[in-house]
């Protein structure tokens, strides 16, 4: 009896090691590298927070947190991710995110530029295209990044998922069952953040057209699909929240922003389409 106590807490004090490798990608204006910074440097977790903590890996991943320390905190703009000549000259950002649950997710998140988006709707036969879409096969998830603002947009992410799918379906001839989370950034705006816990209702409302495609994909069982909400940047209040941002502009491309307070800089939900990527599961804790 002694020795199966003593084997329990044994057991109780280990990990549970996820491992996965992402590919991020969305439109120009989505957010993805002002995710990525966030999510690296995760500034002001609270003490409960479930995400216990988030340590870069590398010199591409510090990169990231000298970004977010130098540049988002003195509320600019991050540069836009370039477009690469070379798949393999794609920054890989490594870092190793352990929870309250005993679980630590070692994840490669890889930055694509939101040209790649567009070019799939309009480039054909492009070999610097096909190295991509053959590099997305190699990845154990997708994570689409969408702004939430940009709803006027819907039909063109609708047909540009639509070629993307197909492309990925063409090339993936073990039909490999893959994950995609469609994540909307920047829902600390207030139209977004009242409804931050119905992510699928923000999909079948404001981009039905997108969620229709996504669906039918999902249906046919050769891949999984859920949604997500997310904000680099977080809100201001709890009583009457509002948005730690500062808008730039906002027109059909979505909302531009810059931090407001980064004093009170607490983004919301980084970790759960990652960690749904990572296990299939979800966790409420990390969507609170």
């Amino acid at each position: 009896m002694l020795k199966h106590i003593l084997n329990k807490l044994k057991n109780s004090s280990e990990y549970i090691e996820e491992n996965a490798s992402i590919r991020v990608i969305g439109d120009r204006q989505s957010g993805k590298t002002t995710y990525m910074a966030s999510l690296a440097y995760y500034p002001n977790a609270s003490k409960d927070s479930f995400v216990r903590n988030i340590i870069p890996i590398g010199e591409n991943a510090e990169e990231l947190v000298t970004k977010a320390q130098n540049i988002l905190e003195q509320g600019l703009q991050l540069e836009p991710t370039d477009l690469n000549a070379n798949i393999d000259n794609i920054k890989d950002y490594t870092l190793n995110i352990t929870l309250a649950n005993q679980v630590k997710l070692t994840v490669n998140c890889k930055d694509y530029a939101g040209e790649f988006f567009t070019d799939i709707m309009y480039k054909i036969a492009d070999p610097l295209l096909d190295d991509y879409l053959d590099d997305c096969l190699q990845s154990t998830g997708i994570m689409l990044l969408i702004d939430g603002t940009s709803y006027r947009k819907d039909e063109e992410y609708a047909n540009g998922i639509d070629k993307f799918l197909l492309a990925l379906n063409q090339a993936d001839l073990e039909r490999e069952k893959r994950r995609i989370a469609v994540t909307f950034s920047k829902c600390e705006q207030s139209e977004l953040w009242i409804n931050r816990q119905f992510a699928e209702k923000i999909a079948n409302n404001r981009f039905p057209q997108l969620y229709r495609r996504l669906q039918a994909w999902k249906n046919i069982n050769i891949g999984d699909v859920a949604y997500f909400t997310t904000s680099a940047f977080g809100v201001l209040g709890s009583q009457f929240p509002e948005p730690n941002s500062q808008k730039i502009s906002r027109n059909r491309e979505g909302t531009k922003s810059i931090i407001k307070n980064p004093h009170h800089w607490r983004p919301y939900s980084l970790v759960a389409p990652i960690y749904w990527l990572s296990t299939g599961k979800r966790n409420p804790k990390l969507e609170e």
